[in-house]
């Protein structure tokens, strides 16, 4: 039942992010994307990918422990809101990085990609996938935090 409450959540988180991104590309893409938002594109999706990955593991954990429990309610519930969770993370992740790409850049991004300037995308693409390697497992810590484990005695 874990295995496929993760598949269905990870193929609607996956689905979801995609299909909104490419309404957010689609401004780039008059009559098609050029390779600079592909990078971005790519490198965005990559990102979610990362933080699925994270996210995804402290559902396993949560999932198993809340069915050794006997509590099917609080497992889906808890999937469910960490999935959804970091999918909004993902999202706001994305649209912050334009912020730090416009400050290290000084240009306009929106501007640039429709140029086709591939430079400024493999920065933006760096930035985001980088940032999602150290920010999202510290994010799991902190969800993790909230599964209400058993409190041992401390010797």
């Amino acid at each position: 039942m874990n295995l496929l409450v993760l598949m269905i959540l990870g193929i609607g988180y996956m689905f979801g992010f995609t299909k909104l991104q490419q309404r957010f590309f689609a401004k780039f893409s008059s009559p098609t994307k050029n390779q600079a938002v592909l990078i971005v594109f790519v490198s965005s999706l990559l990102m979610a990918g990362i933080n699925l990955y994270h996210v995804a593991d402290l559902t396993n954990q949560a999932f198993t422990f809340f069915i050794s429990n006997n509590q099917l309610s609080s497992a889906i519930t808890y999937a469910v809101g960490y999935f959804a969770g970091m999918w909004v993370f993902s999202l706001i992740f994305f649209r912050l990085s334009y912020l730090v790409v416009g400050m290290l850049t000084h240009e306009n991004e929106d501007v640039e990609l429709t140029k086709n300037n591939v430079e400024l995308a493999w920065t933006h693409a760096i930035i985001i996938i980088v940032l999602a390697f150290v920010i999202a497992p510290a994010l799991i810590n902190i969800a993790a935090g909230f599964i209400p484990y058993p409190k041992f005695p401390s010797v």
